[in-house]
Order: C-alpha cells, then structure tokens, then sequence
C-alpha cells in the first residue's frame, strides 16, 4: 500500500513547476500561423440565404451599415471582452449611430424600419456576436416595445428618443429565481400607495440590469393578483442589481440580479397598458419575431468562418 505524503506548502509547489509555468500564451500569429482570429471577421463569401433578392434598396443600405459596424468595431475586441466577462460599454454610441434601436417603432425619433430590415439588422449583428444581438433584443425588441405597446404617450416621449438613440439603456425584467418559463406566476409584488407603487421582490437573469439607465419591472399588483408593468430608474432607493458570476455563455452579456426593497414608483412611471399576464404575453410574442432571426445570423457567421477555413497539412482528410 502507498501511503501518500500530505499536502506540500504552496511555496514549495512553485519551486517545483517549471521555469516556463505561468507564462502567457502564445499569439495565434505565433501558436497557429495558418488561422486567422475571429478578431479580423471574414466577409460574407455569399449570400447563402438569399436575403438580398428580397430586399429594398433601404434595408440593403441598414444590412450593409450593421455588417461595417460589426465587422470593424467588435469583431476585433470581443474575444478580450468574451474572456472578461465585461461590456464595452465605448461601443454603444456606434450602435446608437446606426439607428436600429426601436426596430419597427414608428415615431419618437425611432427609426421605423420594415419588419424585414429591423430582422436583416438582427441577424447581422448576431452574426458577429451572440452577446450584443442579445444587449440589442433586450433593450430594443423588449424594453423599448415595451414603452411602445404598453407606455401612455407622455412616457412615449418621455423615454423613446434617448432610448432609440441609446443614449439610455433599458432592460426588462420579468423572471424570478422561481419563476422562469411560468413566469405568469412570478412573486414580486406591486402595493398601491399615495402617489405611487411600492416594489418588493426579486429578479434573475436580467441582461442589462446592471448598467441600464432605466428598468421594466412586472410585478404582481396586490389588490387584483394581476400582472402590472413599471419603469424603474437606476439608483432608484432600495433598488440594487448584482452581475451574475460564472457564466459560460454569452459572457458580454451582464446578466443580473435585481433585489426590491421597497422601491416607490410614481404612478405616471406605471405602464398602464399592462394590467394582466396576457398584455406581457403580446410583448413577447411580438419581441420572438426578432429574436428568431438571432440563430439565422449566427448560423450566418459560422458558415463564413468555416468557409474561410482551408485544409492545410498536418490534418488527415476524410478519404485518408
């Protein structure tokens, strides 16, 4: 039998790793000559799904501008961003620049594009990264047609424009640590109080919340049991939003945690278009329409990579 020897002090583990432990890694100039990054995007070889024969000269115009930004402002930084877990948060005026935020959004300075050109836009940018196709679907397809669908009109004006512009950056928050796909039976509660809502309650899985200038809360409202909707500002008292650690995927994203601790709510900051779980579905059934085109672009962006990608020697071929 081996008995083995207990557990050597941590500095005499270092005197016995090598010289080289610790040392950073290797180029992929270096380590992997004949690739290419990700960070230099390849262009699209062919228009596998034949979009530009169904487009109109303005939504080719929105598909090239997106594809510009995305290939030329993150391609080249969002390894450096996946590997941090960190937003870069230099990027979103460049986004903001290119006037899709509010999609189809008719008005209060949004661009009211065409169903096709707001989904061509979508999957453009997904087809670079997954992470900011999701910042834009939030605060776009959810917040915003939130706003849009659900908001009165001073709200509409209130909100819209800096928000098209993203100037301002607004999340959505319905899931609970309880409640994710039967959402329809979330616990936050909504107290109805002189001039205003009283929130209590909490949120998970958030993307934006931690940085986002304004917050769509849904909570249950205590006197009907019925689903309302409420536009939380940051730094609101008693609100706080915690990034999630340890994510594996979508890593630019800042999911997080929204604790409620009797946050007040004015009463012309209550969406009065949400007064049921019904009213939240329409958003949602809305918002999928684009969040369908999400898979298309990046299905898009691995058939470029792919296709760039030539057999060299070294590797064994299918016939060998």
């Amino acid at each position: 039998m081996t008995v083995r020897a207990s557990p050597k002090p941590d500095n005499l583990e270092k005197e016995e790793r090598s010289s080289y432990f610790g040392l950073p890694g290797l180029d992929v100039s270096v380590g992997f000559p004949q690739a290419t990054p990700a960070s230099v995007f390849p262009p699209c070889t062919s228009d596998y799904y034949h979009f530009d024969d169904l487009l109109t000269p303005e939504e080719q115009a929105i598909r090239k501008r997106v594809k510009e930004c995305m290939e030329k402002e993150v391609a080249p930084i969002m390894a450096k961003y996946w590997e941090k877990a960190e937003f870069p948060f230099h990027v979103i005026p460049k986004l903001g620049a290119l006037g899709i935020a509010g999609g189809t959004i008719k008005g209060y300075g949004c661009p009211g594009l065409s169903i096709t050109g707001s989904a061509i836009s979508t999957a453009e940018v997904a087809r670079v990264d997954a992470s900011f196709s999701t910042f834009i679907l939030v605060h776009s397809s959810l917040a915003m047609l939130t706003i849009s669908l659900c908001g009165s009109e001073e709200q509409k004006q209130k909100y819209l424009p800096s928000l098209a512009k993203l100037d301002t950056v607004a999340c959505w928050a319905l899931t609970e640590p309880d409640y994710g796909s039967d959402a329809s039976a979330l616990k936050t509660s909504a107290t109805k109080v002189e001039g205003g809502w009283i929130l209590e309650g909490q949120k998970r899985w958030i993307g934006n919340s931690t940085f986002a200038d304004l917050l769509v809360i849904f909570a249950r409202n205590s006197s009907t049991n019925q689903i309302n909707g409420y536009i939380v500002k940051k730094n609101a008292p008693g609100l706080t939003a915690r990034k999630m650690e340890n994510k594996i995927g979508l890593r630019i994203v800042q999911n997080g945690d929204i604790i409620l601790k009797k946050v007040f709510v004015p009463d012309n900051d209550r969406l009065p278009g949400v007064n049921s779980f019904q009213d939240t579905n329409k958003v949602l059934a809305v918002s999928r329409v684009m969040v369908a085109w999400q898979p298309i672009g990046l299905s898009m962006g691995v058939y470029d990579i792919c296709h760039r990608w030539k057999p060299h020697e070294g590797f064994c071929s299918l016939d060998t």
